[in-house]
């Protein structure tokens, strides 16, 4: 009989597990193959999440969204749900402490899962929805365009790559079309930030896309003639949806909020954390006025030294133009300098690269600053990207102090070491390596801004800016905007507050302006319990760390400390701390090479 393309991948993956397949399987087997069961078999019913993954033999397939589709989704979703409790059952007394915490992460990703589709219900409330995803996933194909030559890439693969762009552009309407039905409670935010969306879509498909397509499919006149035909055949549609939203977003009710109660299901089973909503705001208040309090001190500090903030105190102007982007791939080199010399953690030869890119129009609505893109999970490919939006003018934005523009070298050594090294980059390039499946697809925020957010003042007080004033208050005033998001995000979520509360307090807090505190409470309101991170994550970090130093003692080292914690992949602390303690009497050699780091 004929299979469907989509199902191949989980047939693939099931024929590259002999001894699986030959051993009777093990309590860590079973929960293996349940794991790459969900992962395969959810990429079947969406083929745009293997593109995400890296897993590109389906990257020119869509599958259109119907009820059909998604009540099969919830459907293997609740039995994978009853195949772990079974296996957890069956096999309690043989479950080591991985296979126990294997286990809670698998649980952890289907309240996710079914979270996503019975609680939160995007797919119901964002009419723009089905064509973000879709340009999202064009644009990743777009970045990991094989180049013959390199990493392995032939001219066959270029050319494939191709084909399943071409298509996606042409199928994409009907995707659209599709999902647009499954719109049942159009939500007013939703229709809002999704609109400024797709309003930069032209800039990229009509742009860095199509200029591409013409430099590598000149010889292929039918292809790039198809090419056209899909990506006009799709600005129409994304057209149609913008007209549509704005005509009708105005009398859609605001149906963001999920409830206290919901909020606080979410920090416990999909994030795994020991508080609730007003733990969160406590500590993120906490963190508030620790950065309030550190920049009345460094205020103090400028006015007695007379020294004024800005790159005159010690960082320099960065370059415009052309050569800024040498000039973050210059800081990044700094920063894994610093790394080495003040031996902070080992740095793996196999460590790819990080391409420095400006962020698609498209995407700086939701991303006005700095954000990367790691490596994709089951690509051969080892290359980041740091996406960076420059300013205007370098100069302008040196007098306005604008939190959300890097225009020196301090700023952008502080963002680049968050996002690139030692922060994101590296963090996720180890987690991709490790030898455990779970662990590889486990992708916790808390922990990877948690690990991110800790450097940023970690690099302040190991001297990485001297004494330039400026570094040191735009950590002060970063940790004020973590503090404030994370006050904001509980009472966004619960529906405590509305969003123009919520605007008002975090114009007030961060320093933001109040149409950049706007786009900010809006994406907050829109992917609750993200930003929050930054400070349980943080918090977290901090406390394994006083507790690794009081049980090691003369033998703790930082150095020691960074290289036993990412090797658990990135996962919640609740699994993190546990086994990195547990493991405390083992070299930390010992414990790298068990992850592949």
């Amino acid at each position: 009989m004929r299979i469907p393309t989509g199902w191949t991948i989980a047939i693939s993956a099931t024929l590259l597990l002999p001894a699986l397949a030959c051993a009777a399987p093990n309590a860590h087997d079973k929960l293996t193959r349940l794991a790459e069961q969900m992962t395969y078999e959810l990429v079947a019913l969406d083929p745009i999440e293997g593109t995400y993954l890296g897993l590109s033999e389906h990257d020119g397939d869509l599958v259109d969204p119907t009820e059909k589709l998604r009540a099969q989704r919830i459907s293997l979703l609740k039995g994978w749900n009853r195949e772990l409790e079974a296996i957890e059952q069956i096999e309690a007394a043989q479950f080591s402490l991985t296979d126990r915490d294997d286990a809670r992460l698998l649980r952890a990703r289907l309240s996710e899962e079914l979270n996503e589709l019975l609680v939160h219900q995007w797919d119901r409330k964002s009419y723009t929805g089905p064509a973000e995803h879709l340009i999202d996933a064009i644009f990743e194909q777009f970045l990991h365009l094989p180049i013959a030559g390199q990493e392995g890439a032939s001219a066959a693969d270029v050319q494939k790559a191709w084909d399943d762009i071409v298509s996606r552009l042409s199928k994409g309407s009907a995707y659209i079309e599709a999902g647009q039905k499954l719109v049942t409670h159009p939500g007013h935010l939703y229709g809002i930030v999704g609109s400024e969306e797709l309003e930069g879509v032209p800039d990229f498909l009509n742009g860095a896309l199509t200029d591409a397509a013409k430099a590598q499919l000149s010889w292929r006149p039918d292809a790039l003639a198809r090419f056209v035909a899909g990506r006009d055949a799709l600005l129409a549609t994304i057209a149609q949806t913008k007209l549509y939203v704005d005509a009708h977003v105005a009398h859609w009710p605001e149906n963001y909020a999920m409830g206290k109660k919901a909020y606080n299901l979410m920090l416990r089973d999909e994030q795994l954390l020991p508080y609730d909503d007003i733990d969160v705001e406590r500590m993120a208040r906490d963190e508030l006025a620790h950065g309030w309090a550190e920049e009345v001190w460094l205020m103090s500090a400028s006015s007695h030294a007379g020294t004024p903030f800005g790159p005159a105190t010690g960082g320099g102007m960065a370059p415009g133009g052309a050569l800024l982007i040498d000039y973050y791939q210059a800081r990044i080199a700094d920063l894994k300098k610093f790394v080495a010399d003040h031996d902070l953690i080992t740095l793996p030869d196999w460590l790819g690269r990080m391409d420095v890119v400006e962020t698609p129009a498209f995407l700086q609505p939701v991303s006005p600053g700095a954000s990367m893109h790691s490596p994709r999970l089951f690509s051969k490919s080892t290359t980041g990207y740091y996406f960076i939006t420059p300013p205007k003018s370098l100069a302008e934005a040196a007098k306005s102090l604008d939190m959300n523009q890097d225009f020196d070298r301090d700023r952008i050594l502080s963002t680049a070491a968050h996002e690139a090294m030692p922060g994101h980059f590296l963090q996720l390039s180890i987690a991709k390596r490790h030898p455990d499946f779970i662990r590889k697809i486990s992708d916790s925020g808390v922990f990877a801004e948690g690990w991110a957010f800790y450097g940023e003042e970690m690099f302040v007080r190991l001297g990485l800016y001297g004494d330039d004033l400026d570094a040191r208050l735009f950590t002060a005033r970063w940790e004020r905007v973590r503090g404030a998001r994370a006050v904001v995000d509980p009472k966004l979520a619960s529906g405590e507050w509305t969003v123009a509360q919520a605007v008002e307090f975090f114009e007030a807090q961060s320093g933001f302006s109040h149409k950049q505190a706007q786009a900010a409470v809006h994406g907050i309101a829109l992917r609750p319990g993200y930003v929050i991170s930054y400070t349980v994550g943080r918090l977290q970090m901090e406390s394994l760390l006083a507790e690794y130093q009081q049980r090691m003692g003369s033998r703790a080292s930082l150095h020691d400390f960074h290289d036993r914690l990412l090797s658990y992949g990135s996962v919640p602390f609740a699994i993190v701390g546990p086994e990195l303690l547990a493991d405390l009497d083992k070299p930390a050699a010992s414990v790298r090479a068990a992850a592949n780091y």
